[in-house]
């Protein structure tokens, strides 16, 4: 990879581990405890989409006009 193009590449892995933290928290807040933060950082990808799946149907189901949250 030529170095001009590394800058790029990190600024990426830095917005995915921010997106990442971000979901994680919103799993954590949702759960309310029901899922501790380090419970959640050892969640795999699957089961992070899992989770928001569950979350956002339920919030449906409570608000039906309203959008997803996650």
């Amino acid at each position: 990879m030529p170095p001009e193009q590394l800058g790029d590449l990190l600024e990426s892995y830095v917005r995915e581990a921010t997106s990442l933290k971000e979901q994680i928290m919103e799993i954590c807040y949702f759960m309310q405890g029901g899922i501790e933060l380090n419970s959640a950082w050892g969640m795999s990808y699957e089961d992070r989409e899992i989770s928001i799946n569950i979350i956002n149907k339920r919030l449906k189901e409570q608000n039906p006009n309203g959008k997803e949250y996650m």
